[in-house]
């Protein structure tokens, strides 16, 4: 697991997020379009290369997950964000740490009934941690 945040000259966020999961590269990006349908909708800049790359623009965000295999049935994703202001990164990254977190359960079975409250509680707990 490895997590990096980083704030450019100019004041814009980005975030980089890894995780090396126990499932290979078709079962990954199976979850990550399930949480992320969106893509493709009207008026929105997407790349998708099934089942190694989504990548979109959501407003002045760009979002991208890299899906690498990583030897028989295991996968690195790698995920990324950028958006012009610290704290709307600040804010939206406990939103992605949850999601990530959420989609290895997703991957093993698990049934996600709480994740608007697990985000929540991220989200404060990184508020707290970049004042």
């Amino acid at each position: 697991m490895t997590d990096i945040v980083t704030v450019d000259e100019n004041g814009r966020y980005r975030l980089h997020l890894e995780r090396r999961l126990h499932h290979d590269c078709d079962e990954v990006w199976r979850v990550l379009r399930v949480l992320h349908p969106e893509c493709g909708d009207t008026g929105m800049a997407c790349r998708a290369r099934p089942p190694s790359l989504l990548e979109y623009a959501c407003g002045e965000s760009v979002l991208r997950w890299d899906i690498i295999g990583d030897g028989h049935s295991r996968s690195v994703l790698r995920f990324s964000h950028q958006c012009p202001r610290r704290q709307d990164g600040i804010e939206e990254m406990g939103w992605w740490l949850t999601e990530l977190d959420v989609l290895g359960e997703l991957l093993d079975g698990v049934e996600v009934t709480d994740f608007q409250r697990r985000a929540e509680d991220m989200i404060d707990r990184c508020r707290r941690a970049f004042e």
